[in-house]
């Protein structure tokens, strides 16, 4: 039950002016529930609203794929849908600018600025045209056509003097004034500052990383690198406090300033394989959409009359082999289910039973002696009995019920949110081809647990910083590289290893591990 202060309001916040990323999960966990009440309720309305607003907060986490999946939704239902002509302009002109941005994130900037333009046909006002304008701009901007940007700020900028947007204002300063700066007009520098000042005074902490990463470009361009660093450091922190996604790029520019050569030749080698891989594993959704009109309006007529004729006969047909396939499968999988089940209940049982009695019995024997011994040390006990309630914490958490029926990719975001801390921070990457709804409940669950056991024993015991969790797919094998930048050496909590193995060695997978001093921790997993 929401309480009175979490309204839609609340929510449309959390999405539209995050102050972390826990406040995007908030927001598209809020309107996933609208989009399938939505659904059920047949309010077409609400329901593109919601997909609007869950692309936005896909589009903050990172997620562009799924970002673009959802906007590319958006106005495939709004094709069918004969509602409030105001409502479906200002949705198709928010769906075609999340496209737009979509498209900047997988550097394909050509097709971003034509969205861009496709919105700019709907925009109601002044202020949405400047936005509008101003993301063209930033397009040329990434493309280093700097002209053109800057004709495309200066619209922008003329077009949001007449509002009272103060927020607007300052964006729409920052880019231009970088663009002014890389064309050498002495401009540029003024209008940096100008919106720094500005959104330091609205308190507008989330956007000014963008400000703080101008700066120490324009600075790094006149060889001043001492003050460059500076703002890079000072982008950093707020990027820390905002997003993951922004901390990586912070981290990046920070690097940039390295004189290294070899430091500035690998971070170009990176560029260029991850620009290469995004573009590889677009999957085209917008392109699919824009020819499944045509196609469908063809192959409609063709099929109309075939199926008339056979469909009662194919139906019939198909019940049948439904029915004979449902029945094996269930009297298969129920045979299968109760051996694992019992086969798990006693594993579980029993790594459950010697981690009580080693961990929890063992601390707890060590406290009678010392009531014993000293019963007035009573500092001492509390220290001892939080450090059990802890165990017991941990214990209760690792093995509690999940559910995995959902969205399993959020549930593993989840995961891996729990254990971040200011000294573990934990990478994902995924490969296009993986698709999660394909991927049994069963494999599901032990992924879970797999990668919850190898991120406990790299936060107990590796010191490790930072872990990478590589998740992609060959054919139908699923491969997940886990990886840390810990101590290494010898194999920690091998107890915890071997469940690792004998969950894989279930689903007649496989599982490698190598440590080596110094070097990490790696374990490849194939399913």
């Amino acid at each position: 039950m929401l309480s009175q202060e979490k309204t839609e309001g609340y929510y449309y916040k959390k999405v539209t002016k995050p102050q972390s990323s826990q406040d995007l999960i908030e927001g598209y966990r809020y309107y996933k529930n609208v989009k399938e009440e939505s659904k059920q309720e047949q309010d077409t309305t609400a329901l593109v609203y919601a997909l609007n607003m869950i692309t936005i907060s896909q589009m903050g986490i990172g997620a562009y794929y799924d970002a673009e999946s959802s906007a590319v939704e958006a106005l495939e239902t709004m094709d069918n849908y004969n509602g409030d002509p105001a409502t479906i302009k200002a949705n198709r002109k928010s769906a075609y600018a999340n496209l737009s941005i979509i498209y900047n994130n997988l550097e394909k900037r050509q097709e971003a600025i034509g969205r861009f333009k496709d919105a700019l046909a709907f925009a109601e006002n002044a202020k949405d045209s400047s936005n509008l304008y101003n993301n063209i701009g930033a397009s040329y901007a990434q493309k280093k056509d700097y002209a053109n940007a800057n004709t495309h700020f200066k619209l922008a900028y003329e077009r949001i003097t007449t509002t009272t947007d103060t927020l607007s204002k300052a964006i729409v300063l920052d880019n231009w004034g970088a663009t002014q700066a890389k064309l050498n007009n002495p401009d540029g520098f003024n209008n940096l500052k100008i919106a720094l000042r500005l959104k330091k005074r609205i308190k507008a902490q989330s956007y000014l990383y963008s400000s703080y990463k101008h700066l120490s470009e324009y600075y790094k361009d006149l060889g001043e690198e001492e003050i460059s660093r500076m703002y890079a450091d000072s982008g950093l922190t707020v990027a820390e406090k905002y997003s993951a996604q922004y901390r990586q790029d912070a981290l990046y520019n920070k690097l940039s300033l390295n004189s290294d050569p070899d430091l500035t030749a690998y971070l170009k080698l990176n560029d260029s394989i991850a620009i290469a891989k995004l573009l590889n594993e677009n999957k085209y959704a917008s392109a699919k959409y824009n020819l499944n009109i045509e196609k469908e309006e063809k192959e409609r007529a063709l099929l109309q009359s075939a199926v008339a004729k056979s469909k009662t006969r194919t139906y019939q047909f198909i019940v049948i082999l439904i029915i004979i396939a449902a029945t094996s499968l269930l009297i298969i999988l129920i045979i299968r289910h109760r051996k694992k089940q019992i086969e798990q209940v006693y594993i579980t049982e029993t790594r459950i039973s010697k981690r009580v009695h080693d961990e929890v019995a063992n601390d707890i024997y060590r406290i009678m002696v010392k009531l014993q011994t000293s019963p007035t040390e009573v500092g001492y006990l509390m220290d001892d009995l939080d450090r059990i309630y802890n165990k017991t914490r941990d214990i209760s958490r690792e093995n509690n019920m999940i559910n995995v029926a959902g969205d399993f990719r959020q549930l593993l975001n989840d995961l891996f949110l729990s254990y971040k801390s200011p000294t573990l921070n934990i990478i994902t990457k995924y490969d296009g081809q993986l698709q999660w709804d394909e991927v049994s409940d069963l494999k599901k669950m032990t992924i879970y647990r797999v990668l919850q056991e190898l991120i406990t024993n790299t936060k107990k015991h590796s010191q490790a910083g930072i872990a990478l969790i590589d998740f992609s797919k060959t054919g139908k094998k699923i491969a997940i590289l886990y990886k840390d930048n810990g101590e290494g050496g010898m194999l920690k909590s091998k107890n915890g290893l071997q469940n690792v193995e004998t969950r894989i060695e279930a689903l007649n997978g496989t599982i490698t591990f190598n440590s080596e001093a110094n070097k990490g921790f790696t374990a490849l997993i194939t399913i």
